[in-house]
């Protein structure tokens, strides 16, 4: 069944979605409401670089054709979109910013502006994918009472565009995630000396394990992601692990939190007491496991020797107003400063386009958008979302969210109910907010546990999850997007061998 389709949004996940269906046989048309492709890469802060390696970061079927670094670079993923757009030859439309969705009784009007003018074009479609991302709503900001008394900057982290300008400034920097230690870092090796202002210091994630291993390989191999508490564990294997040896999963990460607290303080060497105690407000009070969310950070080179050192100052406060020199605090005290910079992260997703009833749906909850196998939402017909699995294998994720999605077009996938769903919806809600600590994007992410999940889409697809060449590899080699190469054709030979639809699992994710 060939439908016509439009994505709205041309980042990584709205690409991955219509090299997929645009491979099913739909015809697929990205609208792109800037002038460039790429989504949030397109409005990076100067030196930032994916968290992930390049081989975990790239359609699985298109591996790069040049070599990235490492931990790729923003211009460096923008310049890969670009190749994958012409290698599937897909119909991307810069500067089109979609208005409106009308719902219609076999799909929907698309209501667009065209190249910055008003609404002048009108297109309707079968089916629509929202792909605009987690990430893409405007900067948090705080109301500080006697800001305008202020005669320095206030700034977010999307005003950075010349880190060389953060230079050789007294800067208060306000927030904890990765855009805040980084900027922070970037702040202190260019002479600045830094205020970090957070409420809770959050686990970061050293780029190598005990100055050795690199974090990877305790995230994206079975024999690790297996230890992960998730909502849903796919195997009876699994969930003996967590149900009835729980004490071994409990004890698996208490060492992992003692090596990085080791870690974290062997920066003070050579930095006396004052190091010390500098670095131990850095220390978390909760759990490791409850900060594996999408706002999980790599501790930046740098960063911790910069406040062992007190190029750097941390503060465990809040931010209550300014002066006309500086920053108040809830505990009385002033840091002078020139510049405040307040990296507290992107708004919860929000959908102006949107119908008002669906928005309604979609914008209740202060966590994010709820939906079912966060794909869909069940009362929202002939729309999914992409992008909002989002994961530390965050594109081979989209690709197969997309794959499941064309499988309940087809009619290959039966969904449950309504009210079905919704339970589902609600029991993961449940989960994240009583294990997971709070974010904007909490409940549309599967941040860590992409084993998990992807697991049960592919067996609900019908196809082998287990993707390594042998038993040891699964266990020990780390899991990267090349393990999902082929996947289209071999759904194409399991619907062909399915005789019918299959019905989804039972379980919740």
């Amino acid at each position: 069944m060939r439908m016509r389709i439009a994505v709205v949004g041309s980042g990584s996940s709205g690409i991955a979605w219509a090299s997929v269906l645009q491979r099913e046989g739909h015809e697929v048309v990205i609208f792109e409401a800037s002038g460039q492709l790429g989504g949030v890469w397109t409005r990076t802060y100067p030196g930032v670089q994916l968290q992930n390696l390049w081989t975990h970061y790239h359609i699985s079927d298109f591996p790069w054709p040049f070599r990235p670094q490492e931990h790729p670079t923003a211009e460096e993923i923008l310049r890969y979109l670009e190749a994958a757009v012409r290698h599937f030859d897909l119909d991307v439309r810069l500067n089109h910013r979609v208005l409106a969705l009308e719902e219609l009784d076999s799909g929907w009007r698309v209501r667009l502006a065209v190249d910055g003018r008003q609404e002048n074009a009108v297109e309707e479609y079968d089916f629509v994918v929202v792909a605009v991302g987690q990430y893409t709503q405007p900067s948090t900001t705080i109301d500080l009472p006697g800001s305008e008394r202020f005669t320095g900057a206030i700034i977010s982290e999307r005003d950075v565009h010349d880190l060389d300008k953060l230079g050789k400034k007294r800067l208060v920097v306000v927030g904890y995630g990765k855009s805040a230690v980084d900027l922070a870092a970037f702040a202190a090796a260019r002479g600045s000396h830094v205020e970090h202002v957070f409420r809770t210091p959050r686990w970061l994630l050293p780029l190598h394990l005990g100055g050795l291993v690199h974090y990877t390989f305790a995230i994206f191999n079975r024999v690790n992601s297996v230890m992960i508490p998730c909502w849903a564990q796919p195997s009876a294997g699994e969930r003996f692990l967590h149900e009835r040896l729980s004490f071994v999963v409990r004890g698996f990460w208490a060492a992992i939190s003692g090596l990085l607290r080791v870690q974290l303080m062997s920066a003070s060497v050579g930095s006396g007491a004052a190091g010390r105690s500098r670095l131990r407000k850095l220390l978390p009070s909760h759990t490791l496991i409850s900060d594996m969310r999408s706002a999980a950070a790599v501790a930046p080179t740098g960063y911790y020797r910069a406040v062992a050192r007190g190029e750097i100052t941390p503060h465990r406060a809040t931010v209550v107003g300014m002066s006309e020199g500086g920053v108040l605090l809830d505990d009385g005290r002033e840091l002078p400063c020139d510049t405040l910079l307040l990296c507290l992260g992107a708004s919860s997703p929000r959908f102006p386009f949107m119908p008002e009833r669906y928005r309604a749906l979609l914008e209740s909850e202060p966590d994010g958008v709820q939906l079912y196998r966060h794909i869909l939402h069940p009362r929202i017909p002939r729309l999914a979302f992409a992008g909002f699995n989002h994961g530390f294998l965050h594109v081979p994720a989209a690709e197969v969210g997309a794959l499941w999605m064309n499988a309940v077009l087809r009619g290959d996938l039966e969904l449950p109910s309504v009210e079905a769903m919704e339970a589902a919806i609600a029991h993961i809600r449940g989960w994240k907010r009583q294990h997971i600590n709070f974010e904007p994007s909490r409940s549309c992410a599967i941040n860590t546990r992409f084993h998990q999940y992807l697991d049960i889409l592919l067996h609900e697809l019908g196809l082998n999850h287990r993707r390594k060449s042998n038993p040891l590899a699964e266990l020990l080699v780390r899991y990267e997007a090349a393990d999902y190469a082929g996947l289209i054709d071999e759904y194409r030979a399991a619907r062909a061998a399915a005789g019918g639809p299959r019905k989804v699992l039972d379980v919740a994710t």
